[in-house]
C-alpha cells in the first residue's frame, strides 16, 4: 500500500499546531479581561494577507467621522518592543513596519500584551476613546467586544489548518461580522457562513506619494506576485521587479541592489507604504540617489456597510454606558 509520507508529515504538524493553540486559549481565557474602552478587533482565522491592515485602518477612520477616537492596538511584528508603548517615533524596527504605519493616522500602542497595552490606552487623551485592534483575534487574555474576521479569495470555511491550508484556528462562530474582499472577476459571495453578517470590500492600490512614471518595482509583503501586479496594473507601467521577503529588514547591500536596477529608470522606485517606513530612512542615511513613488491599499465597501456601522457603534455604546459600572 502507497503512503505520502510528506502528507502524512503535515496532517500530523496541523494536529499538533492545533493542540499547541487550543491549550493556548485554554490557559489564557482563565484571565481574561475586557478592556477599560470599547474594544473593536479585525482579525482572521487564515494565515497572513487577508486585509487586516487596511481593514483595520477603514474601520478607525469610520468611527473617527462618527465621533469616536479611535485607539490602534498591534502587536508590532518584527519589532523589537518588549513591553506596550505608545508609538513616538518612524523607527520600523523598534516597533514593526505595520505599527508606523497605523501610527501616521491614530494614536498606536504597540505590543505583544495586549491587556497591557489596553490599559495603557487610558494615558492617551481622547474623547469617547475605542480600541482598534489589528490582529488579535487570537489573543486569548483581552475579552473583545466586537470581532471582524477578514478574508479574501479563499474563504475560511473551505481552507485547511497549517501547513497545509493558511487556517492558523478553527473557524468559530464567536464573532459579528465578516469582511470579503472581492477578487479580479468580481466575485460576489451570495451566502454568510453561519447566518453571520458579511460584507463585501474592493481592494484599490493608489499612489500615495511620487509619480507614475515608468520604475523599478519592489515588495517585500506576503504575497509579492500580486502586489508587484497592482502597482504596476494601478500605474500603467511595466518595469522591473524585485521580491523580498515579508517585512525585509532592508539593508544597505539591498539597497545597493535597488540602485543598481533603478539606474536605468533614473532611480524611481515604485514600493508598498510598509516597504517605504524602512527604506526612506536608509535612503537618506546612505544618501542614496533612489527616489520612491509609494503605493498603499484601500478598500471600500461594494456591498451596503451601514449595518456594519450601525451595529458596531451599537455594541460601543452599550459598553459606554455599562463598563464604568462594572469596573467601578
Amino acid at each position: 500500500m502507497y503512503i505520502n509520507f510528506f502528507s502524512l508529515s503535515q496532517l500530523m504538524t496541523g494536529s499538533i499546531y492545533l493542540l499547541g493553540q487550543k491549550i493556548d486559549e485554554a490557559v489564557r481565557s482563565k484571565r481574561a479581561e475586557y478592556a477599560p474602552y470599547p474594544t473593536i478587533c479585525v482579525g482572521n482565522f487564515q494565515a497572513g494577507g487577508t486585509g487586516k491592515t487596511p481593514a483595520t485602518l477603514w474601520v478607525a477612520k469610520q468611527l473617527k467621522a462618527l465621533g469616536y477616537s479611535p485607539i490602534i492596538l498591534i502587536r508590532g511584528y518584527k519589532g523589537a518592543v518588549s513591553q506596550s508603548a505608545i508609538v513616538d517615533s518612524k523607527d520600523a524596527y523598534a516597533y514593526g513596519d505595520e505599527t508606523v504605519l497605523h501610527a501616521q493616522h491614530f494614536p498606536t500602542i504597540v505590543g505583544k500584551n495586549r491587556l497591557e497595552s489596553a490599559q495603557l490606552s487610558r494615558t492617551i487623551a481622547g474623547n469617547k476613546k475605542v480600541l482598534v485592534m489589528d490582529d488579535g483575534l487570537q489573543h486569548y487574555q483581552l475579552l473583545k467586544d466586537f470581532s471582524i474576521v477578514c478574508q479574501k479569495s479563499l474563504r475560511f470555511e473551505l481552507d485547511q489548518m497549517l501547513p497545509i491550508g493558511r487556517l492558523r484556528q478553527i473557524p468559530h462562530t464567536n464573532i459579528n461580522a465578516i469582511l470579503s474582499q472581492i477578487n479580479e472577476a468580481g466575485y460576489h459571495p451570495v451566502e454568510s457562513w453561519n447566518g453571520i453578517p458579511e460584507y463585501t470590500f474592493k481592494r484599490e492600490t493608489v499612489l500615495i506619494s511620487g509619480t507614475k512614471k515608468q520604475g523599478l518595482v519592489i515588495c517585500g509583503v506576503a504575497n509579492p506576485d500580486d502586489c508587484l501586479y497592482q502597482i504596476q496594473k494601478a500605474g500603467g507601467f511595466i518595469g522591473d521587479e524585485i521580491k523580498f521577503r515579508d517585512h525585509q529588514r532592508y539593508s544597505a547591500a539591498d539597497l545597493a541592489r535597488i540602485e543598481h536596477a533603478s539606474k536605468k529608470y533614473e532611480y524611481r522606485v515604485h514600493c508598498t507604504a510598509k516597504d517605504a517606513v524602512k527604506l526612506d530612512p536608509l535612503i537618506q542615511m546612505q544618501k542614496s540617489p533612489v527616489m520612491l513613488n509609494v503605493w498603499d491599499v484601500e478598500i471600500q465597501p461594494v456591498s451596503d456597510a451601514q449595518p456594519l456601522l450601525d451595529s458596531m457603534v451599537a455594541k460601543i455604546e452599550e459598553v459606554i454606558r455599562n463598563r464604568p459600572q462594572k469596573q467601578s
